[in-house]
């Protein structure tokens, strides 16, 4: 099975990914998967993102330079898929387009990747008010997380933002991650401000067959409670072969 239409990706799609634990790499993987289909995709972050992990997308082309439609026209039309910032910035990242900006990126690609927050390579976070960065226009947006946090004390080593974290889920600092309070942070957080219209998945990473795949089983269950509905999980981001499953 494919990540893309597990997460019920399909042309015509803006897809934010919010959250923690994998974003990059879902977007990494799914716009692989849309080139290999014959799709085109264009990865464009409404935050920060590595360099590097953008250069995995495509040719990375910065707006606002002198004929950058037509690089980024020329890199999808090329290699099927590219990544567009708003120039570089420090620690090999590029910088976010404006909000505004996203949408009219579907017009040269079949789907628009966004990454819409960050979170420190933490496995979990707490969604902060100002958070996430969702830009008009998008269709889909996914919540991610790493089961990896599952019974890990809810501090810094372990959440982004552990402070918005406690108040969302109601653990104090230091305190094991419940299956009720990782579901919670992904519904009640990363979820809470889809825009209307706009479709809602969730996207829990580092599963592989064994005990973290029972231990995603356990927040599934959690998140049916909490009303999300769609939930796939992926053994993103190991290395090998993407496996994605679908409770």
């Amino acid at each position: 099975m494919k990540l893309y239409p597990a997460l019920g990706i399909s042309a015509g799609d803006v897809v934010a990914f919010v959250g923690a634990g994998g974003k990059s790499s879902a977007i990494i993987a799914v716009a692989g998967e849309l080139v290999g289909d014959g799709l085109t995709a264009i990865a464009a972050p409404t935050t920060k993102m590595q360099v590097g992990e953008a250069e995995r997308v495509g040719r990375v082309v910065i707006a606002g330079e002198e004929g950058w439609l037509g690089r980024l026209k020329e890199a999808v039309a090329g290699a099927g898929s590219a990544a567009v910032g708003s120039g570089y910035l420090s620690k090999g990242r590029i910088g976010g387009l404006g909000l505004e900006e996203v949408a009219p990126l579907g017009s040269i690609a079949d789907v628009v990747l966004v990454e819409a927050d960050g979170a420190r390579r933490r496995p979990l976070k707490g969604m902060a008010e100002h958070e996430p960065a969702i830009p008009r226009g998008t269709t889909l947006v996914v919540a991610v997380a790493n089961i990896g946090a599952l019974g890990k004390p809810a501090t810094g080593e372990h959440i982004h933002r552990p402070e918005v974290f406690a108040r969302l889920t109601g653990l104090s600092s230091g305190q094991s991650v419940t299956p009720r309070a990782f579901a919670r942070a992904l519904s009640g957080g990363s979820l809470a401000r889809v825009p209307s219209g706009a479709r809602s998945a969730v996207l829990i990473t580092g599963v592989s067959p064994g005990r973290s795949m029972s231990n995603a089983a356990v927040v599934t269950r959690e998140l049916w409670r909490q009303g999300v509905g769609k939930i796939v999980f992926t053994s993103l981001p190991a290395g090998g072969p993407v496996q994605v499953w679908v409770p």
